[in-house]
C-alpha cells in the first residue's frame, strides 16, 4: 500500500503536523503584540498612583471585611447559642423622643403649666423630660447633626444648611456628601 502526495491535496486530517505549525506561528505572534504595547499618548500626572493605589486599597479593605464577616459568622452563632440562645435584653421597653425644631422650651413649660399642652404633660410625668442644650451655632443642621452622631460641629464638619465645594466654589446641601466623623 503506497500513498502518493500532490500539491491539490491539502486536507488537515492528512497534514495535522501543518496545522499545529501554523498554530505555533499565530500563538507566538498574539504574544508578541500583547507584550510589546505601543507607547501610551497620555499624560499621568504624580498623583495618579495615590489614587489607584488608595481605590485598590479600599475594595481590598472592604472584601477582607466581607469575607471575615462571612467567616466569623458561625463562630458569632456558635458563641450565642452557648451563651444562653437568647438575644440580651434590653432595659427599657420602648423609647420615644420627640423633638421639635425651633420649639422654645421656655414656651413649653409655660404651656404645660397652664394645661394648654397635655399630652407633652402626660409623657413629661410617666417618661422623662429633659430640656436639650443647644449647638452653637444654633441652626437646624448643625442641631440635628450634633444630636444624631454624638458629637460637636467640630467634629461632624456641619455648620449649616448648605456648604462651598472647595474645587469649584458651587454651593451644595451638607446632607449631600456622606462621610466619617472625624476622630
Amino acid at each position: 500500500m503506497t500513498f502518493s502526495y500532490s500539491s491539490s491535496d491539502s486536507s488537515p486530517h492528512r497534514h495535522p503536523h501543518r496545522l499545529r505549525r501554523v498554530g505555533l506561528v499565530v500563538g507566538i505572534l498574539a504574544v508578541c503584540v500583547l507584550a510589546c504595547p505601543p507607547p501610551a499618548q497620555a499624560y499621568v500626572g504624580p498623583g495618579a498612583g495615590f489614587a489607584l493605589l488608595s481605590s485598590f486599597l479600599v475594595i481590598f479593605t472592604t472584601t477582607l471585611a466581607a469575607l471575615a464577616s462571612v467567616l466569623f459568622w458561625p463562630f458569632r452563632l456558635l458563641w450565642r447559642r452557648v451563651r444562653n440562645g437568647r438575644p440580651p435584653q434590653a432595659k427599657i421597653r420602648r423609647l420615644v423622643i420627640v423633638g421639635l425644631d425651633g420649639q422654645d422650651p421656655v414656651l413649653t413649660d409655660r404651656f404645660m403649666a397652664q394645661g394648654l399642652l397635655p399630652n407633652f404633660k402626660k409623657l413629661s410625668e410617666t417618661g422623662s423630660y429633659r430640656r436639650l442644650k443647644t449647638t452653637f451655632p444654633s441652626v437646624s443642621p448643625v442641631a440635628w447633626s450634633s444630636f444624631s452622631t454624638g458629637t460637636q460641629p467640630g467634629r461632624h464638619n456641619i455648620f449649616d444648611f448648605i456648604e462651598r465645594d472647595r474645587r469649584t466654589y458651587l454651593p451644595q446641601l451638607t446632607g449631600a456628601y456622606l462621610g466619617s466623623v472625624r476622630a
